[in-house]
């Protein structure tokens, strides 16, 4: 005779739904390029669902003695639950979004397993204290970031080459899709992509060059000079704040088009600004310009 017991069922369906749809939050917090945006809260409690009701009858089917959790196929259908409910939370992903939303989630499921796993072996088999030593971990992660792990992740999957046109001079380089760069020209609204003086340097007027060489910090020296230049029309004041500057001036110039390699497509726009930064973006070299992921939105 095959046993169900619904009220454990019911818990385990409870638990996890709460899990899963702080793990979705969580990932829709971390974000990235192509990945999710925005949703609804709907959105996320539908995937939640999906993948909970998967769980659920994998546990059922468990519970009846009819397939192992740890077996080949129930771990195929936890996997496939999860993508489906990935793609219901968050429609119009691109392959590479979906892939890193699908990691995102993968380490946070196991981040939260491991702060459970030590909960209840500290508290001495209390289920209540694993369940919100899950809950925290993951929300913990979300809001204070990945640090390395996140770093390391986002430099691998999150740096694309960008075309840059400027009339008949085009600037080529490597930059990261930072969800940190959320900067827009107060003007026209578009989206900045921040580039390393150096990079782009060759397709500059002289007067700009010899202006932007200089110090960052005599914003006025250099727009007199832009205005001097055959740029003058490309010219943005775009301000911004960063880590001991609380408020400042970029100067920034239209371009007449921009490329971005978002995965398997091509994003094309000319709704960008381009802003002109004297440090290196990255020590290590990596890329040389930090896209606003709205890009990959007002194509």
């Amino acid at each position: 005779m095959i046993r169900l017991y619904v009220d454990s069922l019911l818990l385990l369906a409870g638990s996890t739904f709460i899990l899963d749809l702080v793990t979705l939050w969580a990932v829709r917090q971390i974000g990235g390029a192509g990945a999710p945006k925005a949703r609804s809260g709907p959105r996320l409690a539908a995937g939640a669902g999906l993948s909970t009701a998967v769980f659920v009858a994998m546990a059922s089917l468990a519970q009846a003695g009819l397939v192992s959790l740890t077996s080949g196929v129930s771990i195929l259908a936890a996997a496939a639950g999860a993508g489906a409910s990935l793609i219901l939370a968050f429609p119009g992903m691109s392959v590479r979004g979906a892939v890193t939303a699908f990691v995102y989630r993968s380490l946070l499921t196991a981040l939260a397993g491991g702060a459970a796993t030590a909960a209840y072996s500290f508290t001495a088999g209390n289920p209540a204290a694993s369940f919100i030593a899950a809950i925290a971990t993951v929300g913990v992660v979300a809001e204070a970031g990945w640090g390395a792990v996140h770093r390391g992740i986002r430099d691998g999957l999150f740096v694309v080459p960008v075309d840059i046109d400027f009339g008949a001079d085009r600037v080529s380089v490597q930059a990261l899709i930072d969800t940190g760069n959320r900067l827009r020209d107060p003007a026209s609204g578009n989206p900045v992509i921040i580039v390393e003086y150096g990079a782009i340097e060759s397709a500059l007027p002289w007067q700009v060059r010899a202006a932007l060489a200089k110090s960052d910090d005599d914003f006025m020296a250099r727009a007199r000079a832009v205005a001097g230049s055959t740029w003058s029309s490309r010219f943005r004041a775009v301000p911004y704040s960063s880590v001991g500057r609380e408020k400042g001036m970029m100067v920034g110039f239209r371009p007449d088009r921009v490329r971005v390699a978002d995965g398997r497509r091509m994003v094309t726009t000319s709704r960008a600004v381009v802003c002109v930064h004297t440090s290196a973006l990255c020590p290590g070299g990596n890329y040389r310009a930090l896209v606003n992921p709205d890009i990959l939105t007002v194509a």
